[in-house]
């Protein structure tokens, strides 16, 4: 049984919370964390874990720069795709031309990986910092460091008005 974001301890989820929130390895956990306590995982395979990547990072408007990324790590390239591979080609034009075109899509807004799966649990992480209440007067600094991890599911908040 996969264990969820609540059971890990708060150090793994600072660690992950300190992550570059556009980085490729942040868009990776967030789809794990998002899969791995869910009974029936739409992304099973390879396959789909991929489809889930490129729809995130299309939402999040990150599909050049995690492809560019990608591509400048031709040892890892080479060890997991042939040589006949997209993604293994020498042409450097041919890539240019290639993220020229995802750039492109990134103009436009996406909802495909929310509207996708409706029914994920999307782990949220609020990080409260404590500084000093100027506003009210009071002159002391809080000594709380509390961690807030929320779950829910797409459209399960009533709007506030």
């Amino acid at each position: 049984m996969a264990t969820s974001a609540f059971n890990r301890a708060p150090s793994d989820n600072m660690m992950i919370t300190n992550q570059s929130n556009t980085s490729l390895a942040h868009d990776f956990h967030s789809i794990e964390l998002c899969f791995e306590h869910n009974p029936v995982s739409v992304s099973a395979s390879e396959m789909g874990f991929a489809h889930v990547f490129v729809r995130l990072a299309l939402e999040r408007h990150l599909l050049s720069r995690h492809l560019s990324e990608l591509f400048s790590h031709s040892d890892l390239l080479q060890t997991l795709y042939k040589r006949e591979a997209f993604l293994r080609t020498d042409g450097e034009d041919l890539r240019k031309q290639f993220l020229a075109h995802i750039e492109s899509l990134e103009l436009l807004d996406y909802k495909c990986f929310s509207n996708s799966y409706p029914d994920i649990d999307i782990i949220y992480h609020v990080i409260i910092v404590p500084t000093r209440a100027r506003a009210t007067g009071i002159s002391s600094i809080t000594t709380a460091n509390p961690y807030i991890a929320l779950a829910g599911i797409l459209g399960s908040t009533k709007v506030i008005p």
